[in-house]
């Protein structure tokens, strides 16, 4: 009797113990809308897993949601939404609320980010985009890995892309196998060639060429080759040694990468994956001759 008695106090115990656990622990469902893709998917897993109180999470952005689990003595459904819909722009709604978390949107945009105005850094003078320069330059780097990219300066999206070709070239520093173009464009009533040049003065390599695109000409003529609707700009192309470009119309590239939506035409299983674009990037880069 005695050891049973033990036995019932231990069990008491341990399930006192596991009450408040279980009690702290609860699931919300968040539905977003704004994934379309894995890259977004990824994105939003991201957040979440930096958000305090958050311990786990399963997004799917073809289902536009995610269940989320989390501590309930640290966080609220409320707060995981805001900080979803805070970092990427989505508009986040908990389920079984009406209550929709999200950022105001930009208009013209295709990644609906909020405006994020370029750093304090001393400003770079661009130069103003020529087409046939453009392609001069492509064609003098064709024994190169040539990467190109169309942004706006003031799109949020578009500066973490800005930081994945800064990783590229970073990574492979005084390489003399790698050869970057980026054209600026103005894609948002924020966009000017005074925040272009200050953007782009945030990563500035011997290596890459910058210049400004007030006509978008860039982006009109890549969209063709893209096949994408309306003005190219949050792509990222890679041309391998070898492309030349001979016609009116840009080469195609060898791989690229993007940070659109469906209804821009682009291909939603090419979302922009940093890991991927720098692992495409080293081996374009092994099958390379030269060195750094």
């Amino acid at each position: 009797m005695k050891a049973m008695r033990l036995v019932m106090i231990a069990l008491t115990l341990l399930l006192s113990l596991a009450v408040p656990l279980s009690a702290a622990t609860a699931t919300t469902t968040l539905h977003i809308e704004g994934m379309t893709c894995a890259g977004c998917e990824t994105a939003v897993k991201l957040v979440l897993q930096k958000t305090p109180g958050v311990t786990g999470q399963q997004v799917s952005y073809e289902q536009k949601q995610a269940v989320v689990t989390y501590d309930a003595s640290k966080t609220t459904p409320a707060k995981i939404a805001a900080a979803v819909a805070d970092a990427l722009s989505y508009k986040v709604t908990v389920a079984g609320s009406t209550a929709v978390a999200s950022k105001p949107k930009i208009g013209a945009s295709s990644c609906d980010v909020p405006v994020v105005m370029p750093s304090s850094a001393k400003p770079v003078a661009l130069g103003a985009y020529c087409t046939q320069q453009l392609r001069d330059e492509l064609n003098r780097a064709s024994d190169r890995v040539s990467v190109v990219a169309l942004l706006s300066p003031t799109c949020g999206i578009c500066q973490k892309g800005q930081r994945v070709v800064q990783s590229v070239f970073s990574k492979y520093p005084n390489d003399a196998r790698l050869r970057g173009f980026v054209v600026w464009l103005p894609m948002l009533p924020s966009d000017s060639k005074e925040a272009a040049g200050a953007q782009a003065a945030s990563f500035v390599d011997q290596r890459l060429v910058q210049q400004w695109d007030g006509e978008r000409a860039s982006g009109n003529l890549m969209a063709k080759t893209l096949a994408l609707k309306g003005s190219a700009w949050d792509v990222y192309l890679l041309y391998a040694p070898g492309v030349k470009w001979t016609g009116e119309q840009p080469p195609t590239p060898t791989f690229w990468m993007h940070q659109l939506r469906a209804e821009d035409g682009a291909d939603q299983r090419a979302c922009l994956n940093p890991a991927v674009f720098v692992g495409k990037v080293a081996a374009l880069l092994g099958n390379t001759k030269g060195g750094a």
